[in-house]
């Protein structure tokens, strides 16, 4: 299924970013195991998909569409600098009219990232990035 190809290739985009950082920043993917550290930032990727269209006759042409959201949690009670400063270099590696390569499909990413109002959420500040993606599969 064509967006289980989106989210490996915008999670293994992700996943690279967040290792290459100085400290490295953990990701909490959907359905593994993830304890958050007190006082440590780390980001959580859920996949939000949308109606696969079949936009051509006999159905043989699936075009899927969908959101993958990031939302960055960073310790409470120390302003919004680095949150602000994360979710700027997600949208830096996620620019308009992005094509990703993966499993031989191409995911395109169809918009700027959208990061949202902030909010408190548990022992965390939390900042939902929204990245529009549509990937085109031909049977």
């Amino acid at each position: 299924m064509s967006h289980d190809i989106a989210r490996a290739a915008i999670e293994t985009r992700l996943a690279a970013w967040a290792k290459a950082r100085t400290p490295a920043l953990p990701v909490a993917f959907g359905n593994f195991a993830y304890t958050p550290t007190t006082g440590q930032s780390y980001l959580q990727g859920d996949l939000l998909p949308a109606s696969t269209l079949n936009p051509s006759q006999g159905g043989k042409h699936k075009h899927y569409t969908g959101l993958y959201q990031v939302s960055v949690r960073t310790p409470t009670g120390k302003g919004t600098t680095e949150s602000a400063a994360i979710s700027k270099s997600i949208e830096e590696i996620f620019p308009c009219a992005t094509t990703l390569q993966y499993s031989g499909l191409s995911v395109h990413i169809d918009s700027t990232p959208s990061v949202a109002a902030g909010r408190p959420d548990g022992g965390f500040w939390m900042v939902p990035i929204t990245i529009s993606y549509h990937v085109d599969a031909f049977d």
